[in-house]
């Protein structure tokens, strides 16, 4: 763009210091991942197993299979964007029962909530939509209801977390980069790849890190599975997700620990 003058003029955008200062916060450990890869960088982690002990990750002490929102800044439990709200109500209803919910999070600034509002052709504030939401399906189920404040009004997420255990969370173990949730393993492949469509959206969008992700720091994928078969089949869902983004989003993985709490 350019003034009258011919002189360049530049474009206002979201990219603060702060924002510009969290994404460069984790670009060391991002440029190792990406020169060894995931796999191989997790292997180096001495407590990599901790990411995937849900005693370890409770947004309150009684609370042990919280589910929450795909949100980075909420690492508890289990996840699926907005705590479900994107769901159609079966698929809603059976992840809840498989994967032993016992509580259901909101949480501020929750981007599903927003879209659920557009969708449903709801007028007000998200935040309060999404939250109300959460509280009469916890209260349907006799499931007890939690809302969570965010730690920072922007995504800091530098990776979308394709969970295929249900039980990971990045929070807590050195090395790993703050990341979005998506529970591959209590949703179907259609809802699941639709989840990760909402965390690059985010990711790309005014209150992510947008245009600071390029061909060179790429925003990652990362399939999690049980094992290196079930890996391949989540690297292989994603693969097409990723390939409209020209080289800015590319996917990655690893197996988990053999040794996995419950």
């Amino acid at each position: 763009m350019k003034n009258p003058d011919g002189d360049p003029v530049a474009v206002e955008n979201h990219i603060t210091e702060e924002v510009r200062g969290a994404f460069l916060a984790a670009q060391d450990v991002v440029e190792q991942i990406r020169r060894e890869s995931f796999a191989k960088h997790v292997e180096k982690l001495p407590n990599l197993s901790d990411a995937f002990d849900l005693e370890k990750h409770k947004p309150a002490p009684e609370l042990k299979r919280c589910l929450c929102c795909m949100d980075g800044r909420t690492p508890y439990g289990k996840h699926a964007a907005g705590s479900g709200i994107l769901l159609s109500d079966v698929e809603f209803k059976k992840m809840v029962k498989e994967s032993g919910i016992d509580s259901i999070s909101s949480h501020t600034g929750c981007g599903a909530a927003k879209i659920y509002a557009e969708k449903m052709g709801l007028t007000g504030d998200p935040d309060e939509i999404g939250k109300n939401w959460a509280m009469k399906k916890a209260k349907e189920l006799g499931l007890p209801h939690i809302h969570l404040e965010v730690d920072k009004p922007f995504h800091y997420e530098r990776v979308c977390y394709y969970d295929g255990t249900g039980k990971f969370n990045y929070k807590g173990v050195d090395g790993l980069p703050a990341g979005f949730a998506v529970g591959r393993e209590a949703m179907s492949e259609k809802s699941s790849l639709a989840e990760c469509s909402v965390a690059i959206n985010i990711a790309f969008g005014g209150h992510g890190f947008g245009e600071l992700f390029t061909e060179e720091n790429p925003f990652m994928l990362v399939a999690i599975a049980e094992t290196e078969e079930k890996l391949k089949d989540l690297e292989r869902e994603l693969t097409g997700l990723a390939k409209p983004f020209g080289g800015r989003v590319v996917v990655d993985g690893f197996v988990a620990p053999r040794v996995i709490h419950n």
